[in-house]
């Protein structure tokens, strides 16, 4: 026995299921877990799911020879909530495919089979939706694409709203793993251009866009510059005094400094990675004008792709999956910048009073019930509240919106 300390978080107990990522940290706090399941129970109430917050995770280290077996552990010791309540994602210092693995190997379906029954799914209904997860759209599988195509899609909403086409759209990334080429993938078949990368080694630069199917040919591993036969190869900083349309936070916490927010160029930011940007710099930002998508809503693509999933009444195509992501988290966006223009606040605040004016209903299953899976009249800025107020329902902000 390894005597390590291990945890599972529920923010709420309103809904019949949880979800939320677990996470192998030497050195975890619970505390950390507590602040990230309270993070979790936000983007499923902004999406209108009906699903309550969760995170679990071992205070250890991923990378040491017993980490296999001590996660196997952990799971057998999780048995009950993992068959019942708690919908298992991946976080830091865990795979998904890992983690699918692990759980066969003590007799779990999935470390996601409390979807089927809170859903109400047999068998064979929830192993058919979880098996589009490995379903190949285009370069990458379903579960490759979901969350970087929920950022590229967030960053077209955003940038549509200020008044930029797609085809043509400049954006630079900073950030290309998992996520940052997720989002290349999908803001390219859109049209965009992805025209600067940086990650920890310097910024690749190309005025015209970087080759960016040659890109993902690469191991990701592998440095920018490596990727890109070192074209226009500048200090990572250079990404961020660049004129372009939008730029993506797919990397860091605090990406951007207060300094560098006064001096950003580019006029519509997206944050998808968790905390990419401080309270600060976000401020600075908004009060210079620049639209600012908050990475509790561009990184809300594993929330919004298990609606997508989960939710519609008949099995979706594996691309229905991604297509339908991207109407929800565009739905979602313009939304939120209709509320923010309207109240004159930044799109954090609206976002955060959708979120507390979602109705929670606890007879109901998780998925297929968010307002922004389907179309409706032009958003008026807080399509759940307005849904809520013609219930009887309470609108956080006092405004009748």
């Amino acid at each position: 026995m390894e005597g390590c300390l291990g945890y599972l978080v529920y923010d709420r107990e309103d809904c019949r299921l949880a979800a939320g990522g677990f996470r192998v940290q030497p050195g975890l706090k619970v505390q950390t877990l507590i602040d990230l399941a309270e993070r979790m129970t936000l983007k499923q109430r902004v999406l209108g799911i009906n699903v309550d917050g969760a995170k679990s995770g071992l205070a250890y280290d991923p990378m040491a020879p017993g980490a296999e077996d001590v996660i196997s552990r952990f799971m057998s010791f999780m048995w009950g909530e993992l068959t019942t309540r708690y919908s298992m994602g991946c976080d830091m210092g865990t795979r998904f495919e890992d983690l699918e693995r692990l759980a066969a190997g003590v007799g779990l379906r999935s470390v996601k089979y409390a979807v089927k029954h809170a859903q109400g799914f047999s068998d064979e209904e929830y192993v058919a939706r979880m098996r589009l997860l490995d379903a190949p759209v285009g370069r990458r599988t379903v579960g490759q694409r979901r969350a970087g195509h929920v950022v590229a899609h967030s960053a077209l909403a955003a940038a549509d709203s200020a008044g930029y086409l797609a085809s043509g759209l400049h954006v630079a990334i900073q950030g290309f793993g998992n996520l940052g080429r997720a989002a290349a993938e999908s803001l390219v078949a859109e049209g965009a251009s992805v025209v600067a990368v940086a990650d920890a080694y310097g910024c690749a630069v190309h005025p015209r866009g970087l080759d960016v199917t040659s890109m993902l040919n690469h191991d990701q591993s592998r440095p920018v510059s490596e990727q890109t036969d070192r074209l226009a190869w500048l200090p990572g900083d250079t990404l961020f005094r660049l004129p372009v349309d939008v730029l993506v936070l797919a990397a860091v916490e605090d990406a951007i400094t207060v300094e560098q927010a006064e001096a950003l160029q580019a006029p519509v930011v997206v944050v998808g990675a968790n905390c990419g940007l401080s309270e600060a710099a976000e401020r600075t930002l908004h009060e210079r004008g620049v639209l600012v998508v908050p990475d509790f809503i561009g990184g809300i693509g594993g929330s919004a792709s298990m609606e997508t999933l989960f939710g519609p009444a008949t099995l979706p195509e594996p691309h229905e999956v991604l297509d339908n992501v991207a109407f929800l988290i565009r739905e979602l966006v313009i939304d939120i910048i209709a509320g923010s223009r309207m109240r004159h606040v930044p799109p954090r605040q609206v976002a955060l009073d959708i979120a507390a004016a979602a109705p929670v209903h606890p007879d109901q299953p998780p998925y297929g019930h968010s307002p922004y899976a389907r179309a409706s009249r032009r958003p008026k800025g807080n399509r759940i509240a307005t849904a809520a107020s013609r219930r009887g329902g309470l609108i956080a902000s006092g405004e009748n919106l």
